[in-house]
C-alpha cells in the first residue's frame, strides 16, 4: 500500500467536536502528520467566511474545498467557483418557503435566508455567521446579479425530496443534490461534489488518489471517500456512508479522525498531548 501523502477531512460532524470546535488533540495529530511531510486539508459544505477561523487555526497551506465542491480556494484566492442559476429553482424554493421550510442562498461572503427561524438561529450559531433576510415574494433575488454557489433547505429530508421531485421534471438542467446533515438538503451546480473537487485538487498537486485518505460522516462525503485510496467514516456517520467506507472508526468526530490517522498515516498514538 502506498504511503498516505495527503489527508482530506470533512469539518462538521467529522474533524470538529460535537460542539463544533477543534480540540487540542486533533490539532496535535494534524501537526504531527504535517511534520512528517504530509499534506492536510478540509472539504466542507461551508462558505469561506464561516471556514476562515478554522483554516487559520489549522494554518492550512494547500487549497481546500468549500460549498460541497462548488468552490476550490486557498487562503489568498478562489481557484475555481461554480455558479448556480436560480431561475429554474425559484418555483421549488418558493414552495419550500410556503411550506415553512427554511431556505438559504450561499454566496462567497453572504448567506441570505427567506425567513428567520429557530433552525436559522442554530445554523448561525454553529457556523458563526449572520444571515441576511429577504422577502422572496418582493425581492428581485432571481433576476438580481448574485453569484450563488449553493442553496440549502432545512427540514425533514423526505418531505423536502417529495417537493423536489414534484418540480424536478420542469428543470432545464440537472442539479447536484446532497444530504449534508440529517436535516440539510443542498443543491449545487451540475457535476459539483466533494469528490469531483478532490480530483481537481489532486491534479493540481500531482498526487495519486491511492496516496490520499478521505474522512467524513455524511452522504455529501460519499464520492469523496470513494475517490481516495482509503475512505474513512467516523463512528457517528450515516449508515450508508459506513457501508461504502474502507474503514469505520470506533470513535466519533475528531477522535475518529485521530484514530484513522494513527492507523493509516502512522502518526503514532505517542503524538497525543494534553489539551
Amino acid at each position: 500500500m502506498n504511503r498516505i501523502r495527503m489527508i482530506v477531512s470533512d469539518l462538521d460532524g467529522t474533524l470538529l467536536s460535537e460542539d463544533n470546535t477543534l480540540t487540542g488533540d486533533v490539532k496535535d495529530a494534524i501537526q504531527r502528520f504535517r511534520s512528517m511531510g504530509g499534506l492536510f486539508t478540509i472539504a466542507t459544505g461551508r462558505i469561506g467566511q464561516s471556514t476562515k477561523k478554522i483554516v487559520d487555526e489549522l494554518d492550512l497551506d494547500i487549497p481546500f474545498i468549500l460549498c460541497n465542491g462548488s468552490v476550490l480556494a486557498d487562503r489568498q484566492k478562489v481557484w475555481e467557483a461554480a455558479i448556480l442559476p436560480l431561475a429554474d429553482l425559484a418555483p421549488f424554493l418558493l414552495e419550500a418557503h410556503r411550506q415553512e421550510l427554511p431556505v438559504l442562498l450561499f454566496e462567497d461572503k453572504v448567506i441570505t435566508a427567506f425567513r428567520y427561524t429557530h433552525d436559522i438561529e442554530l445554523f448561525e450559531r454553529k457556523e458563526h455567521v449572520v444571515c441576511n433576510l429577504i422577502d422572496p415574494y418582493t425581492s428581485d433575488w432571481v433576476s438580481k446579479n448574485i453569484s450563488v454557489q449553493k442553496v440549502l433547505v432545512i427540514g425533514d429530508i423526505q418531505r423536502i425530496q417529495e417537493i423536489w421531485h414534484a418540480f424536478r421534471d420542469n428543470f432545464q438542467q440537472n442539479y447536484t443534490t446532497v444530504q449534508s446533515e440529517n436535516d440539510f438538503f443542498e443543491i449545487m451546480p451540475p457535476d459539483q461534489s466533494k469528490g469531483n473537487a478532490l480530483r481537481k485538487l489532486l491534479s493540481h498537486l500531482n498526487i495519486a488518489p491511492s496516496e490520499v485518505m478521505s474522512i467524513g460522516n455524511q452522504l455529501n462525503d460519499l464520492d469523496m471517500i470513494q475517490n481516495a485510496g482509503i475512505g474513512v467514516a467516523v463512528a457517528n456517520s450515516h449508515e450508508d456512508l459506513k457501508k461504502n467506507a474502507d474503514y469505520v472508526c470506533r470513535k466519533s468526530y475528531g477522535e475518529g479522525v485521530i484514530e484513522a490517522m494513527e492507523k493509516y498515516a502512522k502518526i503514532g498514538p505517542e503524538s497525543r498531548q494534553l489539551s
